[in-house]
């Protein structure tokens, strides 16, 4: 923790945003850390505004970031990493490959310093200490001035209306169409353009991270767009439930691949909720994350993240696999699939009480046991 602090203590004792509050009123210059179990968030302040924030969290990171909000592709985001240096910035480096423009990385910067802003406000317990006085910025070219009293009201509007959110925008693979015959009316709507082209942009083909990428807008603020408009019956999710995403392998073995996959990724997603109603979305993200890091250097999550519901892209799991012979397909994906779900299980099952570990435990060994069968009677058809 910093040296000569002036304000500290325990975020179970007293809320972030009236941390947050004091820190403003005072005008204050210097550090804010907060640190909860193995995670740190960093906030800085000049005269009592945020000009930057930092996270631990590999998924904070900039890369991560323009990925996840469709800025950048899987591969140049792969190309990248592997070129960042400790004398080149990822922003920097993405901007001279071309990737994204200056003004593009602005708006990344700024962006990823309120989300994680506004992933602070799901923490409700950890410590903190503010130490006054100028800090560590002098290398950071990019400093923002963020209004704290707004960005208080927004971080608590955001945590009471992500899960709403979840209900209707449940997958950022999701495609939506237009309810036929629903003409919205913008202005009674008070709808920004911004919003207004994202409505426009819904075509019954483009994902939910395709309409991201598309605008300039961030992840969580065109999902509470489509969720408006699905409340108004102006859009709803389109009949196909996948996206009509390229399939990289051929019609023959497809099928049986992406039965695997989602019978996998439901097990994931069954993990992934109990976590989060155990430990919280924050720490469920972060337990998640680490356990995917692991496998960074298997060629079969490359460019592969997990959704808000701990659910994996099939497209590119099936992308990674496509240049292996016929025969060994399957045999990655089990392999790969199988070694993450371990590791997931363990790590998961250290936050459960009994019942949640054999609910888990239970309802894993159904769907294995599913796919089996699944595969004994594909052997039965070929004999």
């Amino acid at each position: 923790m910093p040296d000569s602090p002036i304000l500290q203590g325990d975020l179970a004792r007293i809320q972030l945003p009236d941390v947050l509050a004091f820190i403003s009123m005072i005008r204050g210059t210097g550090k804010l850390t907060l640190r909860r179990e193995h995670l740190e968030r960093c906030i800085h302040w000049k005269d009592g505004e945020i000009i930057f924030a930092s996270s631990s969290s590999p998924e904070h990171s900039l890369g991560q970031f323009l990925l996840r909000n469709g800025k950048i592709t899987p591969a140049q985001y792969e190309d990248s990493k592997r070129r960042v240096t400790a004398n080149m910035r990822h922003g920097k480096l993405l901007v001279q490959m071309g990737a994204i423009s200056p003004k593009d990385l602005w708006w990344g910067v700024k962006n990823q310093v309120l989300e994680i802003l506004f992933s602070l406000f799901s923490w409700k317990d950890g410590g903190f200490v503010f130490s006054d006085g100028l800090d560590d910025l002098a290398n950071e070219r990019i400093v923002l001035s963020i209004n704290t009293a707004g960005m208080i009201m927004e971080g608590i509007r955001r945590l009471d209306e992500s899960a709403r959110i979840r209900e209707k925008v449940p997958s950022l693979d999701g495609v939506f169409v237009k309810v036929p015959g629903a003409v919205p009316d913008f202005r009674e709507l008070d709808m920004s353009a911004h919003e207004i082209e994202v409505y426009k942009n819904i075509d019954g083909r483009l994902t939910v991270r395709e309409l991201i990428g598309k605008s300039e807008m961030t992840e969580f603020e065109v999902t509470r767009i489509l969720f408006q408009l699905v409340v108004a019956r102006l859009i709803e999710a389109a009949p196909e439930a996948k996206s009509a995403g390229t399939v990289f392998l051929d019609v023959e073995d497809s099928p049986e691949l992406l039965k695997v996959i989602s019978t996998y990724n439901d097990m994931f997603g069954r993990l992934y909720a109990a976590l989060m109603a155990a430990v919280g979305e924050e720490q469920a993200r972060e337990i998640f994350m680490n356990a995917l890091q692991q496998g960074e250097n298997d060629e079969l999550w490359t460019g592969v993240f997990f959704d808000q519901f701990g659910r994996f892209d099939e497209n590119m799991l099936i992308a990674n696999i496509s240049e292996l012979p016929f025969e060994r397909r399957k045999v990655f994906l089990d392999e790969g699939l199988n070694t993450l779900l371990s590791v997931q299980l363990f790590e998961v099952s250290q936050h459960l009480d009994a019942a949640g570990k054999v609910d888990v435990f239970r309802f894993i060994s159904d769907q294995k046991a599913s796919l089996e069968r699944v595969a004994d009677a594909a052997s039965l058809s070929q004999s």
